[in-house]
């Protein structure tokens, strides 16, 4: 049992742990996707099938997490690491939800850094062949920098979703990404908030936009670096 844990979750040389990093992935893109539709309002009727997903989600990532705790030497290393601390947020506040904390669903939003954790080790495993690493590296370059797009999308729209209630603006949290999207792209009008934490995140996310700016400049230029050199 030691060993087959081993292979799924630390031996980056094995098929076993594409295999378990890919199904993870896909669990997290489907429980983010299915954590901002259920604010919808129109699609309320779904709210059964909204929760099957996140307990089944919350399932595999409990096991997941157990799974890290038992390969990982000393055992506290994993467990007050970064992505360990992250791993354990986006789990904890769906149990704390039994209890009615549904404030703390936001949080769940965590869980797409599992995907930049999931890119950088494929970054560090393929870009080990000689013959694809400038292809490799652009490419992760690109969906690292998409990833942490949606990511400051739906942190900062999840958080005027949660900040200013009662706006049809910030109505769901689908709303609250594409308000999010207009301010990041700037010049384009866009709805005041109208509390003081909506104001403060307004701020943020103006300066989160300016960074995503600043990093896309960057990952152009080594896109257009990276080609140059192929083409010598």
């Amino acid at each position: 049992m030691k060993r087959s844990l081993h292979n799924a979750f630390a031996d980056t040389s094995t098929k076993t742990y594409f295999l378990t990093q890919d199904f993870l992935a896909l669990l997290t893109v489907v429980s983010i996707v299915a954590l901002v539709l259920e604010t919808v309002p129109s699609l309320s009727h779904y709210s059964h099938t909204f929760l099957i997903i996140e307990w089944v989600a919350v399932f595999f990532f409990s096991l997941e997490y157990i799974a890290r705790l038992s390969v990982s030497k000393p055992k506290w290393r994993y467990s007050l690491s970064f992505f360990g601390i992250i791993d354990l947020v986006s789990i904890v506040p769906t149990f704390l939800g039994l209890g009615n904390f549904t404030f703390l669903k936001s949080a769940r939003a965590l869980r797409i850094i599992r995907l930049l954790r999931m890119l950088r080790l494929a970054k560090v495993t393929r870009t080990s062949a000689a013959n694809e690493e400038n292809m490799s590296v652009m490419t992760l370059n690109v969906l690292i920098y998409f990833v942490t797009l949606v990511f400051a999308l739906l942190v900062t729209g999840t958080a005027m979703y949660l900040v200013e209630p009662g706006t049809q603006s910030f109505a769901s949290i689908p709303a609250g990404m594409w308000w999010s999207l207009k301010v990041f792209m700037a010049g384009i009008p866009v709805t005041e908030p109208v509390t003081m934490p909506g104001e403060f995140f307004f701020v943020l996310t103006r300066f989160v936009g300016l960074m995503l700016l600043g990093l896309l400049i960057g990952v152009v230029g080594n896109v257009f670096r990276v080609f140059l050199n192929n083409q010598n």
